[in-house]
């Protein structure tokens, strides 16, 4: 099985490393039910990707005040499109796995949703300073979101996403450790985000949908090759 796996890579040794990690991380899991269900990784990459995303020349943006809102500051965000995995070979080696049929078969069972119908999508976020999400729900079009954390900074243990109540109270945060990995489907009680906080150094997440195929910012999809 982990032959057959390493044999529809696209060929790079690297990439065919690391379908066989990512792979062999996600039969290790946490089932979580409260207050929603939601998954946490303890590892998702090969630590070799990790460090080589961290090192990913990317541009932090310059955001003067923050809405709480991603969609806010568009222009500023970076998603692992056909561009950047022409440019950068470790974020085509990652759009490569997710896109795996055998990757996709195994989030799907784990969550219990089909995504076999969906696409790709994969963000990188550099979030510093000021940086906060408001609570909110992910739209219906993202299927899942797969949150997996990069970042080694001081202090970055302090920057897990916080998870919410129906009521908005304050439930748990997700332990924020580079290459942990923190898995949930859209729903109508999937309240999630991060509060306001000072972050000293910059909070590098890879954030993971598998979205609905009307899906109409294309420019933001995987290639799928």
């Amino acid at each position: 099985m982990e032959d057959s796996l390493l044999q529809k890579t696209d060929g790079s040794l690297n990439g065919s490393l690391l379908l066989g990690k990512v792979s062999e991380n996600l039969r290790k899991f946490t089932s979580n039910h409260e207050p929603f269900k939601h998954w946490l990784f303890d590892g998702v990459l090969s630590e070799e990707t990790i460090d080589e995303l961290l090192k990913l020349p990317l541009p932090v943006p310059k955001i003067e005040k923050h809405t709480g809102k991603r969609e806010s500051q568009n222009q500023t965000r970076v998603f692992l499109n056909k561009e950047c995995c022409n440019k950068h070979s470790v974020a085509k080696n990652v759009t490569n796995v997710f896109n795996h049929p055998s990757i996709i078969s195994k989030l799907s069972n784990i969550c219990g949703r089909d995504l076999t119908k969906g696409k790709l999508r994969i963000e990188y976020t550099l979030d510093t300073g000021d940086f906060w999400l408001e609570p909110h729900l992910d739209i219906k079009e993202k299927l899942v979101t797969f949150l997996i954390y990069l970042s080694k900074d001081p202090g970055s243990s302090e920057w897990g996403t916080t998870i919410y109540n129906r009521d908005l109270s304050f439930h748990s945060k997700a332990p924020y450790k580079s290459n942990m990995g923190l898995m949930f489907m859209a729903g109508e009680d999937t309240w999630h985000g991060v509060p306001k906080q000072n972050i000293q150094g910059i909070r590098k997440n890879l954030i993971i949908n598998f979205v609905t195929k009307d899906w109409k910012s294309i420019n933001e999809l995987a290639p799928n090759n």
